[in-house]
């Protein structure tokens, strides 16, 4: 038995010694090279990276735009009120966003311009499913030794380290400035052509998602920190690909955007309309392009709107007000198309079915 327990320990040992620098030097999340980015073809953890990047360099930007990936694609240096930093990462919540926030603040970054989009991601999507995804793993910034040991951990796995290898090996690195631009403004490759594929028009959907009525308090709670710091805050809603927004809408979306009215004004750009029926716009049923970006910052920062297009509530400024008059416009355009609103298809029913 003791021999046993000695070969169990060497093996463990000599395990350690050759993985335990090999993840670190493979690093295929970025984590342990932050400052260093590699582009291999594994999506990096962006919330750390960003986050990390903003606190070693607390003066370089006095502005910040929040999102879900989807606002990755904006010009930021169009953006003329501040220099912003875009703070985009994959399936960007509220929630995230505000602890972001406060973090920040609580390290003495208080911005003077807070930009974030929001969407269905915003709605249907609970942050706690990514504690279990590498590449969008929250930091405990403000947390115990123990938890930021946790979180460094999780990347210290054999299943996780033999899948990287394999992508990271097939991967041609085609975007060189990838790591420098991350760091510096935090965007996408804004030259990439779109180049729709039409025989993937399925929506962008994940299992997990169902509204979660949580996310108002917590733009509610954004908003009131913006308050009290006296922050130049704005809301838009992202122009959802035509394709997505159909599941969207039947699952709740219109109420969503309802019921944000009475949370906050916002800009909005969802919808069926010129933009987002049109698939030379978007790379995919989810991300559009930087032509759209610049479009949704004309209407913010340069009160640039389309008669057309703003008749298709493509652009509108909400209120409490006028909200009723977006909800229509939106039921209209569905009722034209002769779609379900509503109806939770593939989130509330769903779960009362399974119960």
């Amino acid at each position: 038995m003791r021999k046993f327990l000695l070969k169990c320990l060497a093996f463990a040992l000599i395990l350690g010694i050759i993985f335990v620098p090999v993840s670190v030097l493979l690093d295929p999340y970025n984590i342990f090279h932050a400052t260093n980015i590699s582009n291999n073809g594994v999506e990096p953890n962006k919330a750390y990276v960003k986050m990390n990047n903003v606190l070693s360099h607390p003066d370089k930007y006095d502005s910040f735009l929040f999102g879900s990936s989807r606002v990755g694609f904006f010009d930021v240096s169009k953006m003329t009120d501040g220099n912003y930093y875009d703070m985009s990462y994959s399936e960007g919540t509220p929630a995230e966003h505000l602890r972001h926030l406060k973090i920040l603040i609580g390290r003495g970054i208080v911005p003077k311009n807070v930009t974030i989009g929001v969407d269905d991601i915003s709605y249907f999507v609970d942050p706690a499913f990514h504690k279990e995804q590498l590449y969008r793993r929250d930091f405990p910034w403000n947390g115990t030794v123990l938890e930021k040991l946790d979180f460094y951990l999780a990347y210290f796995d054999l299943i996780t380290l033999s899948d990287s290898i394999e992508v990271i090996s097939k991967h041609k690195n085609t975007d060189p400035d990838y790591g420098e631009r991350l760091l510096e403004t935090g965007t996408e490759n804004l030259t990439i052509p779109t180049g729709f594929n039409y025989e993937k028009t399925d929506a962008t959907w994940s299992d997990y998602y169902t509204p979660r009525e949580e996310s108002f308090q917590d733009i509610k709670d954004i908003v009131d920190l913006c308050d009290e710091y006296d922050i130049n805050l704005r809301i838009f809603t992202n122009p959802i690909n035509g394709y997505t927004y159909q599941k969207d809408i039947a699952n709740g979306y219109i109420v969503f955007l309802k019921k944000l009215a009475d949370v906050t004004d916002y800009y909005n750009f969802s919808g069926f309309n010129d933009i987002t029926l049109d698939m030379d716009n978007y790379y995919e049923t989810s991300h559009y392009c930087p032509a759209v970006s610049d479009m949704v910052i004309d209407r913010m920062y340069n009160d640039v709107t389309d008669p057309r297009l703003l008749s298709q509530g493509f652009g509108m400024y909400v209120t409490k007000d006028n909200v009723d008059d977006l909800t229509k416009i939106l039921y209209d355009q569905a009722v034209n198309f002769d779609l379900p609103t509503d109806t939770y298809p593939d989130t509330l029913n769903k779960v009362e079915e399974n119960n």
